[in-house]
């Protein structure tokens, strides 16, 4: 979405969900950058830059909150690259969202991920075994093709971008 210089409206994306599936729960994964990754991504930005952007960042959970999302952060990794010579920044969500899909497997029939990172191949598997459908959300060019080739339905972005993107220009 960077790419193509738009952003999703999450009461618009809950509402399309909402219509189309009749969603009841919706699990929001994001890391929060800790001081250390703060200073290596932005090393001319000052401590009050970073409790700026924490408490931004901490604001937009609220609001997810508030709009009923259940929201599920921690800090972001610094992992040192020696071939980059530098810190690279990491916050992969994969177990907690399988334990979260696991744990509330009883209450759900379709089973909406919003990624198309192929490290949930498994567990998409392992649902479709438990006899829930699996709908994929994801950008054309980052969905998996095992991914894809899994699910019982496909949205990409772009073509629901209508529906969810955030507009700018409203008064």
């Amino acid at each position: 979405m960077k790419k193509n210089n738009w952003e999703i409206d999450w009461k618009r994306f809950k509402a399309f969900l909402a219509k189309h599936y009749n969603v009841s729960e919706i699990y929001y994964y994001e890391g929060m950058v800790s001081k250390a990754s703060f200073f290596d991504i932005y090393p001319e930005k000052t401590l009050k830059d970073f409790i700026r952007s924490t408490e931004a960042k901490k604001n937009y959970f609220k609001f997810l909150k508030d709009q009923g999302f259940i929201v599920r952060h921690k800090l972001i990794n610094r992992v040192f690259d020696s071939r980059g010579n530098g810190f690279k920044h990491k916050c992969n969500f994969d177990v907690e969202l399988t334990i979260d899909a696991i744990d509330t497997i009883d209450s759900y029939d379709i089973f909406i991920l919003c990624s198309g990172d192929g490290d949930f191949l498994k567990l998409l598997k392992y649902l479709k075994g438990k006899y829930k459908r699996v709908v994929i959300i994801a950008g054309k060019e980052r969905l998996s093709k095992d991914l894809k080739k899994t699910s019982h339905q496909v949205i990409f972005l772009k073509e629901i971008k209508p529906d969810i993107h955030k507009n700018f220009n409203k008064d």
